[in-house]
């Protein structure tokens, strides 16, 4: 992925701003600082490497690559402000950026937070037209371009059902685990590996087998990524991880962490797992005694070892000749970075 093409797409649309009726360029301002704090560029790369793996010009998959970048920028946004969190990547979220910038929201107290809730909905919505832009702008023949679309379509609808379930599931009561994985994947598993690969290989006009393979690689990564990125959130530091820790107990996540925990603590243990989940003012020392429970019930060994399982089939997936060696050993790479990393 370019951070400079990225960077220049974005201080053009913060220029742009200067000619709208209202001075939004602090909010423009805002996005693009948020855009641009880090991030791992995953899905731009990945995108990248699916094109490669189909044998097309990397120009081809280019300009998607970045609108996948923008697509998550979008997601983030949003699951931020739902999620009530206030740090991302080191620094503030959209919604809390808005809501302390002077000069972009104005009024009392309360009225502010709304309207920079208000504002950073749109912004992450305005990010995803931009997405959207840019994956179709692809210098591809038509017929690419539209199962890129239908691909995308059916991508942004998955990803927004896993999110409203995601919401939804702390206030259902308990769920079977395959249920909790299923939101897991819906929500996070399927746009972070498959998508993207699945769009550069139908960019670069890949035959059956090589997105076969692809796929065979993607689905189980996904859910190992997912399961370290719950690890990360509960047990993660947050220096390192750019966010706070213990939101997602703040939030009553049903994690397989959290899951494999009910199944296996002890009854006292089940008993104080249930009564921290989901306390908004749950106490630093609170998430600490959750904490202790997701460890001494073996939960956090066993997630960790499932995680390690998936990446281990995702990589076998790799030896199918239909996707080449260099690729291959790219896709190697990043799979093992993606259950090892550290935020």
């Amino acid at each position: 992925m370019s951070e400079p093409a990225l960077r220049a797409l974005l201080d053009e649309k913060v220029s742009e701003a200067a000619s709208l009726p209202v001075d939004l360029t602090p909010a423009f301002a805002a996005l693009r600082d948020y855009v641009l704090r880090g991030g791992k560029r995953l899905r731009g790369a990945l995108c990248l490497l699916g094109n490669a793996a189909g044998g097309g010009a990397r120009s081809d998959a280019f300009s998607a690559a970045l609108g996948l970048e923008l697509l998550h920028a979008y997601l983030l946004v949003h699951d931020d402000f739902m999620d009530r969190d206030e740090e991302r990547r080191g620094g503030p979220t959209m919604h809390l950026s808005l809501a302390r910038a002077g000069g972009v929201v104005k009024g009392e107290a309360a009225a502010s937070a709304h309207a920079a809730g208000s504002l950073a909905i749109l912004f992450g919505s305005l990010c995803q037209a931009w997405a959207l832009e840019q994956i179709f702008a692809s210098p591809v023949a038509p017929e690419r371009t539209l199962a890129a679309a239908r691909l995308i379509a059916r991508a942004l609808g998955e990803v927004t059902l896993g999110q409203a379930l995601d919401v939804a599931a702390p206030l259902a009561g308990e769920l079977p685990r395959s249920a909790a994985l299923r939101i897991e994947e819906l929500k996070t598993g399927s746009y972070t590996f498959a998508l993207p690969l699945r769009l550069g290989a139908l960019l670069a006009g890949a035959s059956q087998e090589t997105q076969d393979a692809l796929a065979a690689y993607a689905h189980p990564l996904g859910k190992a990524f997912q399961i370290a990125d719950d690890l990360l959130g509960t047990f993660g530091a947050p220096e390192q991880t750019g966010k706070s820790a213990g939101n997602d107990l703040r939030e009553g996540k049903r994690t397989l962490l959290v899951l494999r925990a009910l199944e296996a603590a002890s009854p006292a243990d089940v008993a104080a797992l249930r009564e921290g989940l989901g306390r908004h003012d749950l106490s630093e020392a609170g998430v600490e005694e959750l904490r202790a429970i997701l460890r001494r019930s073996g939960a956090e060994a066993f997630a960790r070892a499932e995680a390690a399982r998936l990446c281990d089939e995702s990589v076998a997936a790799l030896a199918s000749l239909s996707i080449p060696r260099a690729v291959a050993e790219e896709l190697r790479a990043i799979a093992r970075y993606a259950v090892q990393r550290d935020s």
